[in-house]
């Protein structure tokens, strides 16, 4: 089972184990999904259910302009949500798998934490990272620490540790038939 961690879940520490940053979803008023997008490219139809998809490509929707929405600030944004998702492993006798949605609003963080571990020569999943929440005075914004490098054939453990804790069943065998 994967989790899903919120901003009262952190700070949290894990694995990177993969990350995305070009997803879009655009909801109704009343909170529903009307389009969305996993490459920012173009809609998934699959998850519409039966909607017909704001345009063809999200470059030429007009939910993905700015000015498309107003915040309650009183400044432009896009009608279209952008964000990132995060897979992440938490490492330790118990291995859970979580996801965490990075806002907008944190994708710049998420891109110079990348590549600050690139120009080190790691990647997400050669550390183990510390995310945290900074509330500013209008919105939230994630920040993202590394802070170990990970032992030779540990993600592989951990890695290992979740996918059994997943499959291993909480009922001892028995043989044949009990009443």
């Amino acid at each position: 089972m994967i989790w899903r961690l919120g901003f009262e879940d952190l700070p949290f520490e894990a694995v990177v184990a993969w990350a995305t940053s070009d997803e879009r979803t655009y909801y109704s008023e009343a909170g529903d999904i009307l389009c969305a997008s996993f490459d920012g490219v173009e809609p998934v139809i699959e998850i519409l259910s039966g909607l017909p998809p704001q345009a063809k490509k999200c470059a030429v929707c007009s939910h993905n302009a700015w000015g498309s929405r107003i915040t309650p600030n009183g400044k432009r944004a896009k009608a279209c949500s952008s964000f990132g998702t995060l897979g992440l492993i938490t490492p330790g006798q118990t291995a859970t798998a979580f996801t965490l949605r990075v806002p907008s609003t944190s994708l710049k963080a998420l891109a110079a934490y990348e590549k600050s571990l690139n120009s080190r020569g790691y990647a997400y999943n050669n550390v183990l990272t510390k995310i945290d929440v900074q509330h500013k005075e209008t919105h939230s914004l994630l920040t993202f620490r590394h802070l170990r490098i990970l032992k030779d054939g540990e993600l592989d453990a951990i890695t290992k540790t979740e996918l059994e804790s997943r499959t291993k069943s909480r009922f001892d065998a028995t043989e044949g038939y009990i009443h």
